[in-house]
């Protein structure tokens, strides 16, 4: 075989064995990308569990920041979480890439959401929004609440939801 054949294959060859290496990484670089965002998804709540709502805030997305005051931040969530007590368990239910951002948000983001149950609300469902900023995750959106109803599920007693008093003692009924 002559030199000039020899390269004629040779390139090819390399060009192959280049882009199976390349189509490998691809995915591979995906799943960290993931397993980072469902780290950071778990560190994030992990704050807001133990009431560190200026450090979670902190860590926060600049798109978060833009939308949601920290005061706000704060006032939601100390009126959120406290009344269902701790977690007692959290499992993620899903994640979700979202390369072109969410209604309202541009860029990459990951949508993570966890069944959990809390001493006082059982069961409950969170959604974690993270966008991919300054070149890692950052929460960008926490939503919890009472898991929604399955078909044949029983509904959350009203008791075990937080409370807020918005009886106005001074109304009357139709027969005074």
């Amino acid at each position: 075989m002559n030199l000039s054949r020899f390269r004629s294959l040779l390139v090819p060859l390399l060009a192959c064995g280049l882009l199976s290496i390349s189509v490998t990484r691809g995915p591979a670089q995906s799943d960290d990308r993931m397993a980072g965002a469902i780290a950071t998804a778990q560190a994030w709540v992990a704050q807001i569990d133990a009431g560190l709502y200026d450090q979670s805030y902190a860590e926060s997305s600049a798109a978060m920041q833009e939308k949601v005051s920290q005061e706000k931040w704060d006032v939601v969530l100390k009126t959120l979480r406290p009344p269902w007590g701790g977690v007692v368990s959290r499992v993620e239910t899903s994640h979700v890439l979202k390369p072109d951002g969410l209604e309202g948000l541009s860029g990459e983001c990951v949508v993570i959401t966890y069944d959990t149950a809390f001493k006082k609300l059982d069961p409950a469902m969170e959604v974690v929004v993270l966008k991919w900023e300054g070149g890692k995750w950052r929460g960008a959106g926490y939503n919890v609440g009472p898991k929604p109803l399955s078909p044949g599920e029983a509904p959350i007693p009203p008791q075990s939801l937080p409370q807020t008093d918005t009886s106005d003692t001074t109304t009357k009924t139709p027969n005074q």
